[in-house]
């Protein structure tokens, strides 16, 4: 169910989308965070002439997205969630790289929610499109909610 918890999350669930331009700011900024060095990142020096968002920032995306439809879980702006979770796996194919000034859409679904051995798994499908429709990057996501111990399992 969108607009509680990541943990009301179900399979089925379509998340509203997501648009924001992608600055030099941002692009550098994560570049740092990551300790990525490499100058496409940081500035127009390119084989394109202009500069890259790290196609890790999918991970970016993922927050952004749960941000927007997550409404009990704010985290990105600073409220706590009632559940920890831990991003399990995940698989990131790179489409096309995406420059600074373009607009970017995140759109997504929950493929699946199930639980094994009492921990929760959530799957995720994002998918990052430019404006004009380009595919940027499509993104598969396990994450594991908070353990829950079985009523008479102490």
């Amino acid at each position: 169910m969108l607009g509680g918890y990541i943990s009301d999350l179900e399979a089925g669930d379509v998340f509203e989308p997501v648009e924001y331009v992608v600055t030099p700011f941002i692009c550098s900024e994560y570049a740092h965070g990551v300790e990525e060095n490499c100058e496409w990142f940081h500035s127009a020096e390119t084989p394109a002439g202009r500069q890259i968002r790290p196609p890790t920032m999918i991970h970016v995306d993922k927050m952004r997205i749960l941000e927007k439809n997550c409404l009990k879980e704010q985290r990105v702006s600073g409220a706590k969630g009632p559940h920890a979770r831990i991003h399990y796996e995940y698989h990131a194919r790179h489409h096309s790289p995406a420059f600074v000034g373009e607009r970017l859409i995140v759109s997504g679904r929950i493929t699946d929610k199930y639980v094994k051995r009492g921990r929760t798994y959530i799957d995720y499908a994002l998918e990052v499109r430019t404006a004009d429709g380009r595919l940027v990057t499509t993104y598969t996501d396990k994450t594991l909610l908070k353990y829950e111990k079985e009523a008479g399992n102490d």
